[in-house]
């Protein structure tokens, strides 16, 4: 009985100072950290969520900017961080999944040191050439990939993102073959590949969509199931015929793991409600990126899917781990 009562005691302390750290939370500024440069489609999504994040939780968001190493430099800071809620990891794909997923020693695995707390935004990937290319159509693209084989070269904005990972996938349903270019950012990308210098690019319709308005780019795609109201014109790849050529570009919030769940739940309603704002939704929307929030259980689920399927594409188109 003793040990049970003792037993009974602990869970009873355990719970109610959960719940005097939710009603204490946040007791203090909250901090973004942002694993890029200010700017990107990261950066922007965090900074058009600021004031509404503030608003909700009665305190200012402050953005960080920590970029590095694909952004694991960042997501290893927030990882070591006090897990209280006030540092908090805007990561993507390639900070949470790609990155660790290629490496031989990665510094963390985003299960073991994160507590997922609410998506944020998904962003239009597109599939892009240079107008220099004769061809207007994925069918059409294909067919000179065959015809020409090896002849193509395709930009990428590192060799850990989802624009490479959707390159690979493309290969794989296809059988086309291409050269890959790996750049340091989507910017150096975008401007070899509207130059003529690389044939075909996949990227994100936040970098590129000023470019396929002004013609200096042409779009085949829409990486997605549905089309973009920012380019209403372009087709999505289903309607291309290749269905399992599609892929998330996500954004998320992050807190390390031990972080109480009533604060994570604090946060992620928080976030939900941000997202929900008219002015939220149009300013993501004009960046072609749709608002989109989660519970940490739902994003827990969505990042458990995300895994599995890019590792099984890893394995298939034999991508291999970044030597160190």
């Amino acid at each position: 009985m003793r040990a049970s009562g003792l037993l009974l005691g602990s869970i009873l302390v355990a719970a109610l100072t959960a719940s005097s750290a939710a009603q204490q939370f946040p007791s203090k500024p909250i901090t973004l950290v942002v694993p890029y440069a200010p700017g990107g489609n990261v950066d922007i999504s965090a900074r058009v969520l600021q004031a509404g994040i503030g608003e909700s939780l009665g305190q200012p968001i402050i953005i960080e900017n920590r970029p590095g190493a694909g952004g694991l430099i960042a997501g290893d800071y927030v990882a070591r961080s006090a897990p209280d809620g006030h540092t908090l990891f805007v990561g993507s794909n390639a900070s949470i999944l790609l990155g660790p997923m290629t490496m031989p020693k990665p510094p963390y695995q985003w299960d073991k040191v994160f507590a997922p707390v609410s998506s944020l935004a998904v962003a239009t990937n597109m599939l892009l050439v240079t107008p220099k290319l004769p061809v207007k159509t994925v069918t059409e693209l294909i067919d000179y990939a065959k015809k020409n084989p090896g002849k193509l070269t395709l930009a990428t904005s590192s060799g850990a993102s989802i624009n490479h990972f959707l390159a690979e996938l493309l290969k794989l349903k296809t059988g086309i073959t291409w050269t890959e270019v790996h750049y340091r950012g989507n910017a150096p990308a975008i401007n070899d590949l509207m130059a003529g210098h690389v044939d075909v690019g996949l990227m994100q319709l936040t970098d590129s969509r000023q470019h396929i308005e002004s013609g200096t780019l042409r779009a085949l795609a829409v990486l997605g199931p549905k089309r973009a109201p920012a380019v209403p014109d372009v087709p999505t790849i289903v309607e291309a015929g290749l269905p399992d050529v599609q892929g998330i570009t996500f954004n998320g919030l992050f807190a390390p793991k031990d972080t109480p769940p009533a604060v994570i739940d604090k946060l992620s309603t928080a976030i939900r409600a941000a997202l929900e704002k008219k002015e939220v939704i149009a300013k993501l929307g004009d960046l072609g990126s749709e608002a989109r929030g989660s519970t940490p259980q739902e994003f827990t689920k969505f990042l458990a899917d995300e895994t599995a399927k890019w590792t099984d594409v890893m394995k298939k188109a034999n991508i291999k781990v970044q030597s160190e």
